[in-house]
């Protein structure tokens, strides 16, 4: 089998939560000043090719992030956990469904090509603190035809390095203990939204998160499908105070936030949401790649 150049940072199982019965979703885009709403399979849309690839490993691991763990480790587990919620099932919700879907709650962060540029600029900024903190030491050992520093010789001598080591920083964020031991021991339900006057969109950046993980406020709220909600919260206060208002309400306020956020893209499985997406995709800046959303979750009316 070829190794994947599509690398999918919006997951094939995942849109086809939006297809209609011709198996497309409505991919919502700006490629240039106005939005374009077209009919694409899950499999056309959500994707950069290559954005996972180590470009410093042998041929037969240069794809290993996408092929050996956002496939079969972080997508196809989350997908049995997605059937779960959806279906409302709370007995099979087991220990290992939950850690499948906060798996895959947090990668949605971190998968972004945007996630992923400021992962390796992260870890180069690091790295060239760490490295210029010990300068002694390349003093010491350094010729006449090394570069002043180590940074500099190890781009030159290990070029794709850097990256790669970046990039796969982004598994150790995923498999970060700590921040999945708290999403997991959060009270999750599935809210029922079908009777919203409209239906939820979703995005390449689904995950919407107010206060702190630890912060007693905290709620984290993810699309299933056009007319299902996950929601995670600690105390079921903000869980309560949405199901307070009506499903409309809720639906506007998280299609909001989901078409503000979005990097590129947001799905939808029909076109109707034309207007509401180009008055609101790329009007917020992007938030980094485990920040917090600034706000609580109030749902006050939409103007």
């Amino acid at each position: 089998m070829a190794d994947p150049k599509k690398h999918h940072f919006s997951p094939v199982f995942y849109l086809k939560g939006w297809c209609g019965a011709d198996n497309t979703v409505v991919e919502y885009s700006r490629p240039h000043s106005k939005v374009v709403a077209r009919r694409v399979p899950p499999t056309a849309t959500g994707f950069k090719l290559f954005l996972y690839t180590l470009e410093g490993q042998p041929e037969d691991k240069k794809q290993d992030i996408e092929k050996n763990y956002m496939g079969p480790i972080v997508d196809d587990r989350a997908a049995q956990a997605l059937g779960i919620l959806v279906a409302g099932d709370k007995a099979a919700l087991t220990g290992e469904m939950r850690s499948h879907w906060t798996r895959f709650l947090l990668a949605s962060l971190l998968r972004r090509p945007l996630a992923i540029d400021q992962m390796v600029s992260t870890f180069k900024d690091i790295l060239r603190q760490n490295l210029a903190a010990d300068a002694a030491s390349y003093e010491a050992m350094k010729t006449d035809d090394d570069p002043p520093t180590a940074y500099e010789w190890l781009e030159k001598n290990f070029p794709h390095h850097i990256d790669d080591r970046g990039k796969q920083m982004v598994i150790a964020g995923v498999e970060h203990q700590g921040i999945g031991d708290v999403i997991i021991n959060m009270k999750w339900s599935t809210l029922d939204m079908s009777a919203s006057d409209h239906e939820l969109l979703t995005g390449d950046l689904p995950h919407l998160r107010y206060y702190g993980l630890k912060d007693q406020r905290c709620t984290i709220l993810f699309p299933l499908n056009p007319t299902k909600l996950f929601i995670a919260t600690h105390d079921r206060k903000a869980e309560a105070a949405i199901l307070a208002r009506s499903p409309t309400e809720v639906v506007k306020y998280v299609n909001d936030e989901l078409a503000r956020l979005a990097e590129r893209y947001v799905y939808g499985r029909t076109k109707e949401h034309l207007r509401f997406v180009e008055n609101r995709l790329g009007r917020h800046p992007h938030p980094t790649q485990l920040e917090d959303r600034g706000t609580p979750v109030d749902f006050q009316p939409m103007r």
